[in-house]
């Protein structure tokens, strides 16, 4: 094993000079996904694809729609512990601005849920209305 010297420590008690070694990096598990072979891209892809379906509680209701209800009812309740750039991008994918992993609508399709019943909450409640534009503002832009 070939140490590299990151740094000498002062002892002030008259010991030997101990060196301080920099442990090293584990490797990343996967590598950049343009190097995965194609067994291991469609494993990956089920995964996916059952983690966006697949619910905690034993119910049909995925994850991915729970935790976005959850972030809204925190808002309009007004919690004062909310994480912005979580609620921001939840807004954005809802609203379908951008896909992430999966886009949201697939993600109510295989679920069986309508896309259609979140988005109208938003569109309907002032609060999430006006951060819905501010989203959609910051990331499009206007033109006036």
């Amino acid at each position: 094993m070939e140490t590299e010297i990151a740094a000498w420590q002062l002892d002030m008690f008259g010991g030997e000079l101990p060196v301080i070694v920099r442990s090293p990096l584990k490797p990343d598990p996967l590598p950049d996904p343009q190097f995965w072979s194609e067994a291991v891209r469609e494993k990956m892809v089920d995964a996916l694809v059952s983690l966006a379906r697949d619910s905690r509680r034993g119910d049909n209701m995925p994850e991915s729609l729970v935790d976005c209800c959850a972030l809204i009812s925190e808002r309009i309740r007004n919690c004062k512990k909310i994480d912005l750039e979580d609620y921001r991008a939840t807004l954005g994918w809802v609203m379908e601005f951008w896909d992430g992993a999966l886009p949201y609508r697939y993600v109510c399709e295989i679920s069986g849920y309508p896309a259609d019943t979140l988005q109208d909450i938003i569109m309907e409640n002032p609060l999430l209305r006006r951060d819905m534009e501010e989203v959609r503002r910051s990331c499009f832009g206007s033109l006036l």
